[in-house]
């Protein structure tokens, strides 16, 4: 009797024995397999990060400051330069680069200086010769407003007070 009560206390401790080396070895493989995870989902998370850097940077924003900031934190969508443009005009308006006021800014000083070089090789006044020519062309166009040839009227016979 203590024989039969002795193997089966034998019995359920292999039992035991077996389960516990069958759970053991799942537990290391799913504790590998969330490290695993965490390394890709870290890895995964600098990719984005340095792609939206360059796509912010590519339309002139600056990831730590102003548009690219909140940029960075409501965009969930592909990191591309094209998504996240889109989603910048949608979300915050027509957002030009920094760089290119500056290059537009460059080329209209430009021209300007070249029109302005232009104006004076020619040696041409930029007053109309004939006002009384220019107000007529001003009054009688369809185009003007009644108030403001009133005013442009007034303004006429201002002058020619003044004049006389």
């Amino acid at each position: 009797m203590l024989e039969k009560r002795w193997r089966k206390n034998m019995e359920k401790n292999t039992e035991q024995v077996e389960e516990t080396a069958i759970v053991d070895e799942p537990t290391d493989n799913i504790k590998q397999l969330r490290e695993e995870f965490k390394k890709l989902k870290a890895e995964n998370k600098q990719f984005k990060s340095d792609a939206m850097n360059s796509a912010l940077s590519s339309l002139g924003l600056n990831a730590e400051k102003g548009i690219g900031k909140a940029v960075v934190k409501l965009y969930e969508g592909d990191v591309t330069v094209d998504g996240v443009k889109d989603f910048v005009a949608q979300e915050f308006g027509e957002v030009s680069s920094s760089e290119q006021p500056s290059n537009n800014l460059a080329s209209n000083v430009v021209e300007a200086q070249s029109r302005v070089e232009q104006l004076n090789k020619l040696g041409v006044n930029s007053n109309p010769q004939n006002i009384g020519d220019e107000f007529m062309k001003f009054v009688t166009d369809s185009n003007t407003k009644v108030g403001d040839s009133i005013n442009a009227k007034l303004r006429m016979m201002e002058t020619l007070k003044e004049d006389k």
